[in-house]
């Protein structure tokens, strides 16, 4: 398809087709968990086997978001977004048909391949494709998806566990990816000669794989493990020499997976920090809050669901408006002002104790949801309006790692803060069996480093330069 004919395809169809890929990579990444209770009978294992179905998922999700943006760029965005799709849709069908423990693991991670190929390349599809005054506001639907894929997981995974089977949370993708491959096919534009360029680094891609792999699996089980124990201690001993390996490499190659050279824009570095910081709050508060609802207040795990569809709600409403603005007056103060309503946010949810009213606390939520809705959009345009026009899935790669990565850490950090608050105040006991008064008071300290952590991404998004384009 020829330039010309590219312009002439309608920008709300290519939004349409890229958010309908992410709401599924971004359901099934929270669909699984309200039926890990029922998986786990059905093949008769503890937590410690069942809570690998999460992680495979989660870990080839983050490990390959940077091989993927750079396969986008050698190979085409249109290829490669197929392709993924085929392999999520494969991975579906096989979980639902897995007749082991270890089958439905193995097809989890499959499943987090092809959806890893769909987050890496998606932001950068839309930039490529769509006109450079439409990239807010597409940035702002896709930031709404995102997070109402993550909110309708729960309800809808446990409305389908309930009245069909958990294989069904699996299979009803099937037809969906079907359908989404066959209208990427007809409707997306030809991959040009221009976008597949360069080489593929396969030492590279599988240094920075195992780098991440090893850096998430000890930040997610430290908990469990124990910060010290020498399993997460050797994950994150492997993980720092291979991330050092993978530099020492990319120094010498000569078609680098990603060039050091995009950090030498000022709005792309500092973006990408105000982001992963920003995540690390909202994916520590989101954390902490189903404890809070359920351990806290005492309120059943339907409740505590529809209660976290709130901010999601909230983001859904503010998402959009906040990336129009952003075509309009830049991203800056849009991202500014976002921060820090969204360290005041986490200021009052520092207040939730036991007897807080359930209508501060949803209150709470919308205004979370609003901050979390007004920086995300403005602050990806910012992102990747200064990566260049050569690189966009690098680029992409680089913004999606760097979040998941930030997310992970932020559910270690505040899950870390809250036990070892909890435990000082206890004598011999588990975390998890402590009053609801004792209980609570762990939740302050952890949400003032999360009001720390947005004042700090306030004080680098403002660090950006103005303009629209983000440039």
């Amino acid at each position: 398809m020829h330039a010309d004919q590219e312009r002439q395809l309608s920008p709300v169809l290519i939004l349409a087709i890229i958010s309908f890929a992410v709401f599924m990579a971004s359901l099934d990444s929270s669909i699984v968990n309200i039926s890990l209770p029922s998986i786990a009978t059905f093949f008769d294992v503890d937590i410690s086997i069942i809570s690998w179905v999460v992680l495979s998922y989660a870990l080839m999700l983050a490990g390959l978001l940077l091989v993927f943006g750079k396969l986008g760029d050698v190979h085409g965005f249109r290829r490669i977004f197929i392709i993924g799709f085929a392999l999520f849709t494969a991975g579906s069908l096989l979980c639902g048909l897995s007749g082991s423990i270890n089958q439905l693991i193995a097809f989890r991670a499959l499943q987090g391949i092809g959806a890893s190929a769909l987050d890496a390349i998606a932001p950068a599809m839309l930039v490529m494709y769509l006109p450079a005054e439409k990239r807010g506001w597409a940035l702002g639907i896709l930031a709404t998806v995102v997070s109402f894929g993550i909110a309708a997981g729960p309800i809808l995974g446990g409305f389908i566990t309930e009245y069909l089977s958990w294989h069904w949370i699996f299979f009803i993708n099937v037809p969906v990816g079907i359908l989404a491959i066959l209208l990427a096919y007809r409707y997306f534009p030809a991959d040009s000669a221009v976008q597949r360029q360069g080489s593929f680094d396969t030492t590279g891609s599988a240094l920075v794989l195992l780098a991440l792999v090893t850096l998430l699996f000890a930040l997610n089980q430290g908990l469990d493990f124990g910060w010290t124990s020498p399993m997460i201690l050797g994950s994150f001993a492997l993980s720092v020499i291979l991330f050092a390996l993978f530099v020492i490499h990319e120094r010498r190659c000569s078609a680098p997976l990603f060039d050091p050279a995009l950090f030498a824009s000022r709005n792309y570095l500092a973006g990408n920090i105000a982001g992963t910081l920003l995540m690390f709050a909202y994916a520590g508060t989101e954390f902490l809050l189903p404890f809070y609802f359920e351990l806290v207040q005492g309120w059943s795990t339907e409740v505590a669901g529809l209660l976290l569809a709130v901010p999601a709600i909230a983001l859904m409403v503010a998402g959009p408006v906040a990336g129009t603005l952003s075509d309009r007056i830049g991203s800056r103060m849009l991202t500014t002002g976002a921060a820090l309503f969204a360290g005041f946010t986490l200021y009052l949810f520092s207040l939730f104790g036991p007897a807080t009213s359930p209508a501060f606390i949803i209150a709470t939520l919308v205004l979370f949801g609003i901050a979390i809705g007004i920086f995300f959009p403005p602050n990806m345009s910012l992102i990747l309006g200064s990566g260049g026009s050569e690189g966009g899935g690098v680029a992409s790669g680089v913004m999606m790692t760097l979040r998941n990565t930030g997310a992970v850490f932020g559910v270690a950090l505040f899950g870390t803060i809250v036990v070892q608050v909890v435990s000082g105040l206890m004598i011999r006991s588990q975390v998890i069996d402590a009053s609801p008064a004792i209980l609570s008071a762990g939740f302050p300290a952890a949400f003032a480093g999360g009001i720390v952590l947005c004042l700090l991404a306030a004080v680098v998004s403002y660090a950006t330069s103005t303009g629209p384009s983000g440039s």
